[in-house]
């Protein structure tokens, strides 16, 4: 099952199994937690809640946070700890098995770790490796949908990549942006700060 989320020309694309993980999960962690107090190990759940709390945070960082960002300007693709800055004009093509997977002009290749894949090696449009370019713009242009995984009808990831690139890909040919990679700051802090919040927790203890 597969999230799409928009706003205004932006567009999330992430699955949605690990949601129901991480809701399991937090129960889970509540669930300790109550059965703490109940028998009366005030202290026990006060230095079990940042550790509890952090395998919390890290089922999201692991199953939800992941996703991929389309937007006019570049494909933003936000991995564990990493995010991947694409301009449209320096991506080759994207394919998508188990994983969605872009190429980039100058040969590096990118993989999502949280982009619904489509269940097929379906290569977008953007380059002119794909062997099916062809044949999915004229099926495009006719209107005509290509079943995904399990016969489901609609639009793949690769599908909107390529549509967001035949919109936005050529608005600005002199774009010289490069693709860039860069930690994500804020996941790693949180982690971290949690790690150091139990530790603290356990020496004080």
């Amino acid at each position: 099952m597969n999230e799409a989320m928009n706003a205004g020309n932006r567009t999330t694309l992430r699955s949605t199994s690990g949601f129901w993980i991480l809701g399991v999960t937090a129960l889970l962690m509540v669930f300790f937690i109550i059965d703490a107090v109940g028998r009366g190990a005030w202290n026990f759940a006060v230095q079990a809640l940042p550790w509890e709390l952090l395998v919390v945070w890290l089922v999201y960082l692991v199953l939800v946070r992941p996703c991929i960002v389309i937007e006019p300007s570049q494909l933003t693709i936000v991995n564990v700890g990493r995010l991947h800055d694409i301009p449209w004009s320096r991506m080759e093509e994207a394919t998508s098995r188990y994983q969605l997977t872009v190429l980039l002009r100058d040969g590096r290749k990118i993989t999502s770790w949280g982009a619904p894949s489509a269940g097929l090696d379906r290569p977008s449009m953007i380059g002119g490796r794909a062997g099916r370019r062809g044949v999915d713009h004229q099926d495009r242009a006719a209107g005509v949908r290509r079943p995904g995984r399990a016969g489901n009808e609609g639009p793949t990831a690769v599908d909107l990549i390529d549509r967001a690139h035949e919109r936005w890909g050529r608005i600005d040919p002199k774009d010289d942006r490069l693709a860039t990679s860069r930690w994500d700051v804020v996941a790693l802090g949180v982690t971290a700060a949690l790690v150091l919040w139990g530790v603290a927790s356990a020496l004080l203890g």
